[in-house]
């Protein structure tokens, strides 16, 4: 009876041993962007992927594969908060990747941005989040929700990558607001600029930052402006600015 005890109890063991083995992350960087309508953000990260292969987990589809020797999971997220937590949650789970970039397209909030400026997410806010009277912006008061940060290594070496759009601009300490709202007012977004200083807004990054917090999993936010409410600048899919965030990004990769 005590050997047969023995020999579950090794089993058991081995077995558990064997499950940790099978879930050691090989995945250095995933990447996280979206694909909907005409927002698809991760093409040209998957055209860099060498031996691309594609993998379908819970509806979402993952691309693995190496850029530069590194090992690289690109999720293909559709739009929204919730999506993004989501998707990050399934990809941390199955591919537990040492490093998460959320990147892609943004809204300015400010005057000083146009198209193809880069703006690194130093503080990430959820602009949903404050309290106040929305149809009174200038009774807005605090974030219920604590301010993110972009992890500080990866900030570092971001900060070292040149925009790929000639005379555009990188702003290094950058500040990205997300929310499932379109904010499409400019005394709403001017109260929200004078409030909390964010430089963009977008749908995606607080999301992303807030699952890779619970995991412990150090992340970065990269975003490139497509449009400025303020300056009456609208979307121009001629600018190609997805197309040029992913390309800093992949610069970004290889910094790392």
């Amino acid at each position: 009876m005590q050997k047969l005890k023995y020999v579950l109890l090794s089993t058991l063991f081995l077995s558990f041993g064997t499950f940790i083995s099978c879930n050691k992350s090989t995945t250095d960087i995933m990447i996280i962007g979206v694909n909907e309508g005409d927002w698809n953000e991760i093409s040209v990260l998957i055209d860099n992927l060498n031996n691309c292969k594609k993998q379908t987990i819970n509806y979402i589809n993952f691309y693995s594969g190496k850029i530069n020797e590194k090992n690289v999971v690109i999720a293909e997220a559709p739009i929204g908060t919730s999506e993004a937590a989501m998707v990050t949650t399934i990809g941390i789970e199955h591919f537990n990747p040492q490093y998460v970039i959320t990147e892609g397209t943004a809204g300015a909030h400010h005057d000083a941005l146009t198209y193809n400026d880069i703006i690194l997410g130093c503080d990430v806010l959820d602009i949903a989040s404050y309290k106040g009277d929305p149809s009174n912006p200038t009774h807005i008061e605090k974030l219920q929700h604590p301010i993110l940060h972009s992890d500080p290594v990866l900030l570092s070496k971001a900060k070292k990558v040149k925009n790929p759009v000639e005379e555009s601009r990188v702003k290094e300490n950058g500040v990205i607001a997300s929310s499932d709202c379109w904010n499409t007012s400019k005394e709403y977004v001017n109260a929200l600029y004078t409030r909390f200083g964010e430089d963009c807004e977008e749908m995606e990054s607080y999301a992303v930052l807030n699952v890779c917090a619970f995991y412990n999993t150090p992340a970065l936010a990269i975003r490139m402006i497509s449009n400025n409410l303020i300056n009456d600048e609208e979307y121009d899919p001629a600018k190609e600015v997805a197309k040029q965030c992913q390309l800093y990004t992949i610069d970004v990769i290889n910094a790392i």
